[in-house]
Formats: C-alpha cells, structure tokens, sequence
C-alpha cells in the first residue's frame, strides 16, 4: 500500500504551522499520509466518516467534549484556532483540533458563539441548525513529540493519528473550514 500524496487542501498547512510553532526551534515531527485502511480499528472507526467530530468522540466517550482554545487568530475573514478537546466529566483529552473557519460562511448566531470560544465547532453548527458534511481529505499518523504529548497527555514517542478534512454546508455546500483533528489514543474509562 503506497502512501497517498499530501492533501491539497488547507488542512495540511494547518498542521505544519501548529507542528512549527510547538517544535520550540527544533525540527517539527513529520506526518505519514495514509489511506484510511492504513489507521488502526479504532482510528479508522473515529476518523473515517462524514460527520463532524465532536459528535463522533461525545458517542464514543459517552460524554459531552469541553473545548479549551490554546490559540486563536483572526485574519482577513479567517479565524485560525488550535483546540484541546476533552471529556467534560473526567477531563481527558480526546482530540487537539486545528482549524481555520470562514466566518463570512456562518450564520451570525454561529459567528458570535465561535468568537465566545466556548463550545466547540460542530455543535455550535448543529444548535444554529447549520447542518454540514465533514469531507476527509486524508489520514495521518506522526509520532508525538513533547510538546505534542504534553498536550494530549501521552508519551513523547507514542504515535498519533488524524485527518486533514472539510467541512461543506448541506444546504448549498459553502465552505465551512478546513481542519486538522489529532486523536489523543486515550480511551473512554
């Protein structure tokens, strides 16, 4: 099975910045790009589908997902964040989500409560009634480094999986955001 070749959308741009900005000076952790079949079960079961992840990790947590926004940064119509996703109840990471939103694409009620960085994305979409498609661009496994691990609360050298995506509305199929969504590995207790 051959690697297939880095997305083209802005996801991947996202994920070299993020991956830059956290090196501290040194090299940044490189990303396989993988097809969905080269991720493990689980992985694959949480990342390769349609919907919007929030959605997907509250089903397989059996719990809501607290947001915590690490950065955040407005430019030119875009607000580009980085997000720590964590069980609400226990406080375990699930997710660390990059992503860049078109604020001209939200309907206001979705733009006030993105700039409140309160709830995360996709549920902020779904209580607007903003309902949308997730369309995975391609899948990814780097190796954590400390930074990294610090974050996800996982040990430097454990591998990580994702996916670089895009989210459309159902309705006219607007561009939402591009996205980079990074499983922390934990599993539900």
């Amino acid at each position: 099975m051959n690697a297939p070749v880095r997305p083209s959308n802005a996801s991947p741009d996202l994920l070299t910045g993020f991956l830059r900005l956290n090196a501290g000076g040194r090299d940044p952790v490189t990303p396989l790009w993988l097809e969905a079949d080269g991720l493990p079960e689980v992985p694959r079961r949480l990342l390769a589908h349609d919907h919007g992840m929030t959605a997907t990790l509250e089903a397989f947590w059996g719990e809501r997902m607290r947001l915590e926004v690490l950065h955040t940064e407005e430019i030119d119509g875009l607000l580009r964040r980085h997000v720590l996703l964590s069980g609400a109840d226990r406080g375990i990471p699930a997710e660390l989500g990059l992503i860049e939103i078109r604020l001209e694409a939200l309907p206001p009620g979705a733009l006030f409560a993105v700039r409140q960085r309160r709830i995360p994305f996709g549920a902020i979409l779904s209580a607007c009634g903003t309902a949308f498609r997730s369309q995975p661009a391609g899948f990814l496994r780097l190796v954590a480094d400390e930074s990294l691990g610090r974050l996800l609360r996982v040990t430097p050298g454990s591998p990580v999986h994702g996916r670089a995506t895009t989210l459309y509305a159902h309705d006219d199929g607007r561009l939402l955001a591009n996205a980079v969504e990074l499983l922390s590995g934990h599993r539900p207790g």
